[in-house]
């Protein structure tokens, strides 16, 4: 039969003569305890589970218990009556049997018919006694021995099939590596998929950011929400500037709806200092310049025709202003020459000196206005000055008008530029004696918005090369 090795716990035969698992001795060596059924070798006093003490490895007067001899009348062999007091010792005796079949088959002939017939001649061994575990008929040992053959056979099996456990186990390892091998595939597939988006983002931004179609990044903020902050907020800004530059478009064209559709000088300058860079910039100058022209004939007079010619230095009608000026110079002559027969209304000639030196004058204050110059100021009024027709004003008078009613608060800078004097004269040939001037000017200001210019004649008094009046 198939038991539990007492040492190891393996599954053996009780008729093997060791266990494969351990070595520890099984064949005639294993007890099984008749209180719990444990099995346990030979070699142990008494069983290590229930501490109980079998009858058979006790003394053997206590084994002569069990059986004894019958002898008959005739002398005649005593046959031994075996004793079998309950079921539980009937089990543990089928165990011995199978020992005992393994001791006899060791045992030779010769040996048990010597002791046969010792125990026949011998009238001494009527009192010896045999142990009746170890008595069985030839059924009984047939019958046990085959059925310890059929465990046996089946304990190989059994041990055949071994291997496919060792079987399951290498599938088991096999599973588990390609379970780690398909994690790590799929962290690498995910990671490449991770790399595959940003590029895809990245590239999207780039579009985004060149365009300038409010939809491309309005798509780009709906199809990219988890796209990192700085390109979001970039896409943002952008919009913004595309509203903006829409915005400042239609405001443009609307200007120049205005000015295409206006007869006023002021709203034509108006869109050229606020678009100096539009197109319809020379359109727009040659209607001023025709409205100037206009203007200047209409009035029909001397400070007429040079305004214009202030304005329009190069203008289409220069040469016309020109010839009037002259028509309109000869007629002062004929007067002057009428009033220097009255010697109280003659005027002087002006040395070229005299008139550098006024030109310079009104040149050297406007150029410390346009530089913010306290000093060039002062430096070319007298002490008082009637300064755009306020008498007794100082260069201080004519600091905080530079700051107050010229540098405004969207003007950047200012530039002053004198054309050549249309008009010098004096009264008398004393020295230190007043020079008049007439001087075209322009006036270009730069503001944060654009820049315009503006057109002026100046009027100046110089003495002692300081100027005493000047307006313009």
């Amino acid at each position: 039969m198939i038991i539990k090795c007492p040492e190891c716990g393996h599954q053996v035969s009780d008729k093997a003569p060791v266990c494969p698992s351990c070595g520890v001795e099984i064949a005639g060596h294993v007890i099984k305890c008749s209180n719990c059924g444990e099995l346990y070798l030979k070699e142990e006093s008494s069983c290590p589970n229930c501490h109980h003490t079998e009858r058979h490895v006790e003394s053997s007067d206590t084994t002569a218990e069990h059986a004894s001899f019958v002898s008959t009348s005739d002398n005649s062999v005593q046959e031994p009556v075996v004793f079998v007091s309950t079921d539980t010792e009937q089990t543990t005796k089928n165990d011995k049997v199978v020992n005992a079949v393994e001791e006899a088959k060791e045992n030779t002939a010769d040996d048990n018919n010597a002791k046969t017939q010792d125990a026949f001649h011998n009238p001494t061994l009527s009192d010896n006694v045999v142990d009746a575990d170890f008595i069985m008929d030839d059924s009984a040992d047939e019958g046990v021995i085959a059925h310890a053959e059929a465990i046996a056979e089946e304990n190989e099996k059994e041990e055949n099939n071994t291997p496919d456990k060792n079987n399951h186990l290498s599938l088991a390892v096999s599973l588990l590596i390609a379970a780690i091998t398909a994690a790590v595939l799929l962290f690498l597939y995910n990671q490449g998929v991770g790399i595959s988006k940003t590029n895809s983002e990245q590239e999207a931004f780039a579009q985004a950011m060149s365009s300038s179609e409010p939809t491309v990044l309005n798509n780009y903020l709906k199809e990219n929400p988890t796209a990192p902050k700085a390109h979001r907020d970039s896409i943002s800004i952008r919009l913004k500037e595309l509203s903006t530059t829409s915005e400042s478009m239609q405001q443009a064209n609307n200007d120049l709806s205005v000015a295409l559709t206006s007869n006023s000088k002021e709203v034509l300058q108006q869109f050229i200092s606020k678009y100096p860079d539009s197109k319809y910039r020379s359109e727009f100058e040659a209607k001023i310049d025709e409205m100037d022209w206009a203007q200047a004939v209409a009035k029909n007079n001397e400070n007429a025709f040079l305004g214009y010619k202030a304005q329009h230095p190069n203008g289409s009608h220069s040469k016309e202003a020109d010839e009037k000026l002259k028509s309109l110079m000869g007629t002062t002559a004929t007067a002057e020459t009428e009033k220097a027969e009255k010697p109280e209304a003659v005027e002087l000639k002006v040395s070229e000196g005299e008139r550098s030196k006024a030109v310079a004058a009104v040149r050297q204050l406007l150029q410390g206005i346009n530089s913010k110059s306290s000093d060039k100021i002062a430096g070319a009024v007298a002490p008082s000055v009637n300064f755009l027709g306020a008498g007794g004003s100082t260069a201080k008078d004519i600091r905080r008008y530079m700051t107050d009613k010229l540098y405004q608060a969207d003007v950047k800078k200012l530039n002053w530029h004198l054309g050549p004097p249309a008009e010098v004269s004096k009264t008398s040939n004393e020295a230190g004696a007043e020079v008049r001037v007439k001087i075209p000017a322009t006036l270009d200001i730069e503001r944060k918005g654009g820049k315009s210019k503006r057109s002026y004649v100046i009027s100046a008094t110089i003495k002692n090369g300081r100027i005493t009046q000047i307006r313009w």
